[in-house]
């Protein structure tokens, strides 16, 4: 499961960027400023997230994604071509890859691993301020670095493009299509992580060591991500569109609609269990125990999601988040009796309930 939410991330990234646009554009208005700014308000509250955990993508989402605004208008043609290149080509691994396989060439040192060392010191036996003070610059820079390197910044700004080009389809506005989609895509995800597979076991076989099999390597584990995730999406939808399992795919959906105080509160809870200044339960959690923990909070976060919402129009990040973008706070956020609800509030259906 480990490097794949980056890339469905991407996808609804770059799906929910058409849907805000479109939804700005039928009222009239453009919206790619007020997206910017939308992008800007995420950046800080990753970069916030980050002194906490290192891994967060928020940040990187927020940067990949500002050129998006570009292409909002472009022709969709030539969307698609831009989309298959970026997808097709993953960055600085491929060239280190091509000079591997031509002899001779010996990969440099990963510029992201400078930092590994001292990561690892501080994130085993450092404090909590020692983690927070690493993560402030040397964590960011061990994240950017892998992202470049690993070619991932590609592979996202790939994904933000399909997703705007499945918004302008409207696909997901017919349930045939959408299950035609499903099947499509989920047998395309099924070859290309059988391709992964039988290369996997090839690389061994070609006498390749070193730094020369692990920039193999990281092209493959590339492939391997995006076959995973068109996989994943296409089965998700196949079963949403084409089976009686989409009553209990819908109890997801507050989930989904909380997915930002979702997120960042697996890295608040999870950070001090796991890291060395907490519990440090990674001395003794393997694999296994460390999954049953991952389903428990799942299933944990979603039951409070359903109950909050029950109450609530969002989560509590996503509400901060829209009334950031807007700069207001009278955006309503509990969820009252017509009576009690004042003459002055926003009514509902308007722009602010619109925006998503």
């Amino acid at each position: 499961m480990a490097d794949k939410a980056y890339a469905i991330f991407a996808l609804l990234f770059g799906f929910s960027f058409f849907l805000i646009l479109d939804g700005a554009a039928q009222r009239g208005v453009d919206g790619r400023g007020r997206y910017l700014w939308r992008l800007g308000v995420l950046g800080i509250i990753g970069y916030l997230h980050c002194i906490i955990y290192r891994g967060d993508f928020l940040l990187v989402l927020a940067l990949v994604g500002l050129p998006l605004v570009l292409f909002y208008y472009a022709d969709t043609k030539l969307i698609g071509i831009l989309a298959a290149i970026l997808l097709l080509l993953p960055g600085p691994s491929l060239w280190k890859a091509l000079g591997s396989l031509s002899g001779g060439h010996v990969p440099a040192q990963i510029l992201h691993w400078e930092h590994s060392e001292e990561m690892n010191h501080v994130y085993v036996g450092g404090s909590f301020a020692a983690t927070c003070a690493f993560n402030l610059w040397k964590g960011q820079m061990f994240r950017f670095w892998y992202t470049i390197e690993s070619g991932r910044y590609l592979h996202m700004a790939g994904l933000f493009l399909c997703g705007l080009l499945l918004g302008r389809s409207r696909v997901f506005e017919d349930s045939i299509r959408s299950l035609r989609f499903g099947r499509r895509v989920a047998i395309l995800g099924l070859v290309g992580l059988a391709i992964y597979y039988l290369l996997k076991h090839q690389v061994g076989s070609w006498g390749f060591s070193g730094m020369a099999r692990h920039t193999l390597g990281n092209v493959a584990r590339s492939y391997r991500n995006l076959s995973q995730m068109a996989l994943w999406l296409g089965g998700f939808v196949w079963l949403y569109c084409g089976t009686r399992v989409r009553p209990l795919l819908l109890l997801l959906a507050p989930y989904g609609r909380m997915s930002l105080t979702s997120y960042v509160a697996q890295a608040v809870v999870g950070v001090p269990l796991f890291y060395g200044f907490g519990l440090a339960l990674f001395r003794n959690m393997g694999p296994f125990y460390s999954i049953l923990y991952g389903v428990a909070f799942f299933v944990i976060q979603c039951t409070f999601a359903h109950l909050w919402l029950m109450r609530f129009y969002y989560g509590p990040l996503e509400w901060l988040w829209r009334a950031a973008t807007f700069l207001s706070f009278a955006i309503p956020m509990r969820k009252l009796d017509q009576k009690q609800i004042p003459e002055s509030a926003p009514a509902a259906g308007s722009r602010y309930e619109r925006f998503w």
